[in-house]
């Protein structure tokens, strides 16, 4: 894959990630963030970050101190064009790396689609209520999000901010027999590139075709839309990344989330 096809996919995430959110042009890097929802990474957060030199990296975390200071995580979502000096910074200053991001793009159709489900689009309250108990059910197991320990109001909060980013970023529902069991989302981005992420199936469906028929029912809609590049991103410490290679996807890129918890700093 070429280096065009990687920068498409991080200018995606980048555009995904904004969506419903308040962006700040800072030097050297972006900045979005959202007072009602100070806890949730992708209302709050750094990314597109061009810093090379240390005054140009001082720059940078002094711009993000300033604009999150109604939070108190501090954010920044890092790929393959961040320089290496900036990355280095960050793990000097205590910044955690969290589990790495495998970007991975389709090629060619999916090759397995699964069992039959019956796909739900969220759009009304009771859709978004179902959306809500497996975010929560997610955040729970907690595989997807390193441990953490999330409050249920975290879990509210993430669904405030998908609703916000609906328009553009469109999840839904797997139903099975009249019960929600499974979400996941796909969007068309700007650049032309279509992505498939948040993908989460309760632990007793597993096992059963259903993510590998989202992700053949997404791609789909993907194509339909003009998208020639498709892709997703698998943890690369979760099982699913191999699904992923086996219905078609290869590995393009590597893309990282840094955290720091001032409260533990303190």
């Amino acid at each position: 894959m070429s280096t065009e096809t990687a920068r498409l996919i991080a200018e995606a995430y980048r555009w995904q990630r904004r969506l419903g959110n308040k962006v700040i042009i800072a030097p050297h890097c972006h900045i979005v963030a959202d007072l009602a929802r100070p806890d949730v990474w992708d209302c709050n957060h750094a990314d597109d970050v061009t810093a090379a030199t240390d005054a140009e990296t001082d720059a940078v975390l002094a711009a993000i101190d300033r604009h999150l200071a109604h939070s108190h995580w501090r954010v920044i979502h890092t790929d393959g064009f961040t320089p290496d000096a900036f990355l280095a910074r960050l793990a000097l200053d205590g910044f955690a790396e969290r589990p790495v991001t495998i970007q991975m793009v389709l090629e060619g159709e999916v090759r397995e689609r699964g069992t039959a489900v019956e796909l739900r689009p969220v759009t009304e309250e009771d859709d978004w209520r179902a959306l809500l108990a497996l975010v929560r059910a997610d955040h729970v197991e907690g595989r997807r999000t390193a441990d953490l320990e999330l409050s249920a109001g975290f879990s509210a909060q993430v669904v405030t901010a998908y609703r916000a980013k609906s328009h553009a970023y469109h999840f839904h529902l797997v139903m099975l027999d009249g019960r929600p069991v499974a979400y996941g989302a796909f969007a068309a981005a700007p650049n032309g590139a279509g992505m498939i992420e948040d993908l989460f199936t309760l632990q007793a469906a597993r096992r059963r075709g259903i993510a590998s028929a989202m992700i053949a029912a997404f791609a789909d809609r993907l194509h339909a839309l003009g998208c020639d590049t498709i892709f997703l991103g698998a943890l690369a410490t979760e099982p699913p990344k191999h699904l992923y290679a086996r219905l078609g996807f290869r590995p393009v890129a590597l893309a990282r989330s840094w955290m720091k918890d001032l409260r533990a700093a303190n």
